[in-house]
């Protein structure tokens, strides 16, 4: 097994500086009782809940079905100590986890960020990017943490800080998905050059890409990943699954016989 470090995840300026101008655009129209709902999940977190120190558990390599214990996941995070980035384990030169720092600089695998976190219950799957289109401002890493290049939130971290990154949003979105019963998963790669994580939907046979930082322009539905072309994923992740891309990352399949599903993450509490 070898490691593998990964550019930051930022989207290309070209991007950013549009998203920079739809801070100052309208925000989303949501139910006056989704308003209120937003307002009590938000005051009912607290730092305490917020406190952030990843998931205790091992990996199961499924292709070969080796397992790897918390020991040396254990192993893993601590030699990456004092580093900032975004790092793959792989074998046979594919990868098969990945490591991401936390907002404390310590490395967690990133099925971990993804903590079960259910803001409010949702009949449509909409609105989870609508409320997070309001309450999340889109901010580079280096500008929040002293110059670092990646730093990860975790889902509440995510709902409870006002601003974050492309990773930092669609963690949050994906979560919240996942816990209001949909299938859904991060996507990581790039779009348009830069390294760039997003937000898979499935939903009866479609696939949908969801720009988690998109903050205007919501249509009635979630775009088609086939109308999506400038996303090119090479992994994606769960919070107990991994995914690789064998093929071509210029695709917008995201369950072709080219994702390969690499990894499961069982989590045992200590």
């Amino acid at each position: 097994m070898n490691l593998k470090f990964y550019l930051p995840l930022m989207l290309v300026l070209a991007v950013v500086a549009s998203l920079l101008e739809e801070r100052k655009a309208k925000l989303p129209d949501v139910p006056s009782y989704t308003e209120k709902q937003i307002t009590a999940s938000t005051s009912a977190l607290t730092p305490a809940d917020i406190e952030f120190d990843g998931s205790n558990g091992f990996l199961t390599l499924l292709e070969s079905n080796r397992k790897v214990s918390h020991t040396e996941i254990a192993r893993w995070r601590a030699s990456l100590k004092g580093n900032n980035g975004f790092y793959t384990y792989q074998t046979n030169n594919r990868p098969f986890t990945a490591l991401a720092p936390d907002i404390k600089g310590n490395f967690h695998l990133t099925h971990s960020y993804l903590e079960g976190y259910l803001p409010f219950k949702v009949d449509n799957p909409m609105l989870p990017m609508l409320v997070i289109a309001r309450k999340k401002t889109y901010q580079y890493d280096h500008e929040q943490y002293g110059g670092l290049m990646e730093i990860w939130q975790s889902s509440k971290q995510s709902y409870y800080y006002p601003s974050g990154d492309c990773e930092d949003h669609a963690i949050l979105l994906a979560d919240w998905l996942i816990e209001a019963g949909y299938d859904a998963r991060v996507a990581v790669g790039t779009y348009d050059g830069g390294g760039h994580a997003w937000v898979v939907l499935f939903i009866n046979g479609n696939e949908y890409v969801l720009e988690a930082t998109q903050k205007r322009g919501f249509g009635r539905q979630y775009p088609l990943a086939s109308t999506q072309p400038n996303y090119h994923p090479t992994m994606m992740f769960t919070q107990d699954h991994f995914w690789l891309n064998t093929g071509s990352d210029v695709t917008t399949d995201y369950s072709s016989k080219h994702w390969k599903l690499m990894s499961r993450f069982t989590e045992q509490p200590f």
